[in-house]
């Protein structure tokens, strides 16, 4: 059977469509395992990547645990079959409900301020284990807004606060049973996750009741032509040395890494518009859809899968249907010269795609495919204007 191209596939789903490939998810699963296999490594998907039910059961299936920043996010993964034990929790400004919610849920909690800390320990809760998420003071990412290590950053307890927070559990009969820290994501320096990783270490030495040891994630992916590809199994080789404390287990939160690269965006050409020095294609998606370009100035290849035999020979930079002047999803691509109604394929959007689409403008949402195998399965229908606008008016309460 001849594998089904884009064109057929926003023929049959239309546009904009998020196409995701459940054979590379699976790939990249497998490798992952494959590069810390014989160590005392546990591997947590970040649900924040790509919340798509199927495509969370996928990476369950394949032995995974989630990672989850939201009460929502943790029920979410229960009910499409996690193990709640297998769910950490990493809170960040929770309130009490939530915190009840989740513990009551039997979700892993790991704590990133002291305050929460001690509402915690007042609680009274029956669950009296927790991690606690540590600042290191080292941070990295692909953007200063993903950077979540440096020592001004909102996240993680100060460590010169971690033995008043230990202190405080035992005086509350709470086993602080796991070490968190998150350096950044899409990490620039692997170097940094390292020296990241031992100063966790060294904290962890001082910590008798620990059973696990969270290094978070931030594995990169390269989203430009030529870029080199985070070397995996090398880091796993140079991370392996780390992992000799008896009786603990280790853990990464790769989210990114695993689906960024399984995933597509399928959007139409409406416009073709020479403004003298730029000239636009307007598309029928835009940051609504899409919006890393326009948070964190990311760069997505762009390809023109109308014409993939053409060469690319004029420069476009392709704009969105938002009515923003910042609704701009690249800038300066070289593709083949092209016409209205031709098909762009923009790369690598599996991760923190439709996780972070809105109805801004009160657009609907694109449309989710899932291909397995080469064969395509609707795995999310896009919804129509009328149904749109009918579910706000229902939501605030509007008389019909």
């Amino acid at each position: 059977m001849s594998r089904i191209t884009d064109t057929d596939l926003a023929q049959r789903f239309g546009t904009p469509t998020y196409v995701y490939d459940a054979d590379l998810i699976r790939t990249r699963c497998h490798r992952l395992k494959a590069a810390f296999a014989g160590s005392p490594v546990d591997l947590l998907y970040a649900v924040k990547a790509n919340d798509n039910p199927h495509v969370l059961d996928i990476i369950r299936r394949e032995g995974l645990g989630f990672d989850t920043v939201s009460f929502e996010e943790a029920l979410l993964g229960i009910r499409v079959g996690q193990d709640p034990s297998r769910i950490w929790y990493t809170e960040n400004n929770m309130t009490d409900e939530e915190m009840t919610e989740a513990l009551d849920a039997g979700v892993y909690l790991n704590i990133g301020s002291y305050t929460r800390l001690e509402a915690f320990c007042r609680s009274g809760h029956a669950q009296r284990t927790c991690s606690i998420r540590v600042n290191p003071a080292i941070g990295d990412g692909h953007h200063a807004k993903v950077d979540t290590g440096n020592r001004d950053s909102k996240f993680g307890i100060r460590l010169d606060l971690i033995p008043a927070a230990v202190e405080l559990a035992a005086a509350h009969g709470v086993r602080i049973t796991g070490l968190h820290l998150h350096i950044g994501s899409g990490i620039q320096h692997p170097s940094n996750l390292i020296a990241a990783m031992d100063r966790l270490l060294e904290t962890a030495a001082r910590i008798p009741t620990l059973e696990r040891i969270n290094f978070g994630g931030g594995f990169p992916i390269p989203y430009r032509e030529g870029e080199a590809e985070f070397a995996l199994e090398a880091f796993a080789e140079q991370a392996r040395s780390r992992f000799a404390q008896p009786g603990i287990t280790y853990f990464f939160e790769p989210g990114r890494w695993i689906v960024a690269p399984a995933g597509h965006l399928l959007t139409r050409v409406n416009t073709v518009k020479d403004q003298g020095r730029v000239t636009f294609l307007g598309t029928d998606t835009g940051f609504n859809h899409l919006l890393r370009p326009a948070l964190y100035e990311a760069y997505h290849a762009v390809e023109n899968a109308s014409r993939p035999a053409e060469t690319p020979t004029t420069v476009y930079t392709i704009a969105g249907n938002i009515c923003e002047t910042g609704d701009i999803l690249a800038e300066d691509r070289r593709l083949p010269e092209t016409a209205l109604g031709d098909l762009l394929r923009i790369r690598d959007t599996g991760a923190y795609g439709m996780t972070m689409a809105s109805h801004y403008n009160r657009r609907p949402l694109p449309a989710e495919v899932l291909l397995e195998e080469g064969a395509p399965r609707l795995i999310r229908p896009r919804a129509s204007a009328e149904s749109v606008v009918e579910s706000l008016l229902t939501e605030t309460g509007y008389p019909a």
